[in-house]
């Protein structure tokens, strides 16, 4: 990609890489000294591009992680915490960011006084759903996702089958049908069965791709070991059913999970791709409505280490 200023839109912030501000850095210098100037990795004029690049993507990676710990879907740690007061939450001893962010999204959901939002609190109340996603068609038509007119679809992730079905149907409104690959049978009071539909989640694997620039003082090993557990939990934990992986916010998880490393290394480049896909991309991988983006430890993420200047 060439270099473009960054900006922020619809699916949020957009920085440029190291490699594209490098790339700015020597049109630049050639415009000032002349197209003939010659910019190799043996030239020192090129090795102090090479640090400016650097510095910039360093500012970059602080601007992005400081853009993301507004949202509780991305703050981790300490940045977290800050946000939690707002909620009326405080994080209890041992619990973990993954955690706490559910607790925000029920206690947001309890809030609500809508029929939708007391149904969608019903299924994440049950035990072990780690995620669920309500659609509502209070339309006549069936909609893109083919659910028909006046029904609810809730897909969930994890729980029993049974329970969530009995929370579907005491907070759905009477006469709204529900929709979903997945049946089962609940009696009300009176003994009458009544059939309530809702669909399990999708997995959509994606595999991450890291091009990792070696700084003076890089552990690979430890780089990696750092990286890895927090790129998985943003990803397998934070990511909720139908959301897209944004791939540039990935930048922001991993120098904040570095650490004191992250002085060590400069992130080059992040692509994914998914299972049949034969590209690969920068910007996003999109997710269908009863999809859920997931990685693997082993084989889902790969690091490349490159010397500063190869």
């Amino acid at each position: 990609m060439a270099y473009f200023a960054p900006y922020i839109d619809g699916t949020g912030l957009h920085l440029p890489t190291y490699e594209d501000r490098l790339e700015a850095l020597e049109e630049s210098y050639r415009s000032i000294f002349g197209p003939e100037a010659v910019l190799t990795e043996a030239v020192p004029d090129y090795q102090l591009l090479s640090v400016f690049a650097r510095a910039l993507d360093d500012v970059s990676a602080l601007v992005l992680q400081t853009y993301n710990s507004r949202s509780p879907a991305y703050a981790a740690g300490a940045a977290l915490d800050l946000l939690l007061p707002q909620y009326g939450l405080s994080r209890e001893p041992g619990e973990t960011d993954a955690e706490v962010r559910a607790r925000i999204s029920a206690a947001l959901a309890a809030r609500g006084t809508s029929t939708a939002d007391a149904l969608l609190a019903a299924v994440r109340s049950v035990p072990y759903v780690h995620k669920a996603k309500l659609y509502v068609n209070d339309t006549d038509e069936t909609d893109a996702n083919g659910i028909p007119g006046h029904s609810v679809a809730v897909v969930v992730q994890g729980g029993n089958a049974q329970k969530i079905a009995g929370a579907v149907y005491a907070k759905k409104a009477p006469g709204i049908g529900t929709y979903g690959s997945t049946a089962q049978t609940v009696t009300d009071g009176n003994g009458q069965a009544h059939t309530v539909c809702f669909s399990r989640n999708t997995d959509k694997a994606v595999f991450l791709y890291f091009t990792v620039k070696r700084l003076e003082g890089c552990d690979d090993a430890a780089v990696e070991a750092a990286i890895r557990p927090a790129v998985l939990e943003f990803v397998n934990q934070g990511l909720d059913i139908a959301q897209p992986l944004i791939i540039p916010q990935l930048y922001g998880v991993a120098y904040a999970a570095a650490g004191s490393l992250a002085g060590t290394f400069a992130i080059n480049d992040i692509q994914a791709g998914t299972a049949g896909a034969a590209l690969t991309t920068r910007e996003k991988v999109d997710c269908a409505w009863n999809e859920k983006i997931s990685t693997v430890a082993n084989g889902g993420i790969s690091f490349e280490f490159r010397d500063f200047f190869t």
